[in-house]
């Protein structure tokens, strides 16, 4: 059986849970919700777990240290991607699915509003490599 390590302060949605099912037939989720400080910690918690899958929403730094360290770790790397639908103009939003969908509050700086950014589940995807590509000044 399969075991994937969920970071992230958020609960999986519906439909990612039915895309792994379907994809890995019966796993072991485990997830993480409390910070963690470096990317090694991460790195150490998916080997505690034996983590073959790992889904991070964490800073861009430590999910490129996670992706270079896999191969070498034994484990996947997989990004859920999720289409921006629209900010929501009104609360509860109309077109909200809770089986696939997802609405982050922030707060515009300028003006201090409440912005409701309304997010579908779309797919994972396997991070094999990030590049960053840089030119001089």
């Amino acid at each position: 059986m399969k075991t994937v390590l969920w970071i992230s302060r958020h609960e999986p949605l519906p439909v990612q849970i039915k895309t792994l099912e379907q994809k890995l037939r019966k796993f072991r989720l485990v997830k993480h919700s409390k910070p963690i400080a470096t990317a090694e910690k991460a790195i150490e918690l998916a080997k505690n777990v034996r983590a073959d899958y790992i889904i991070p929403v964490l800073p861009m730094s430590f999910i490129i240290h996670l992706v270079s360290e896999a191969k070498k770790h034994g484990f996947t790397v997989l990004r859920a991607e999720m289409d921006t639908l629209h900010n929501c103009s009104k609360q509860p939003c109309p077109d909200f699915d809770e089986f696939q969908d997802t609405i982050m509050e922030s707060r515009d700086l300028d003006t201090g509003e409440t912005i409701y950014r309304h997010f579908r589940f779309r797919e994972f995807r396997v991070l094999r490599e990030i590049k960053i590509v840089s030119e001089k000044f």
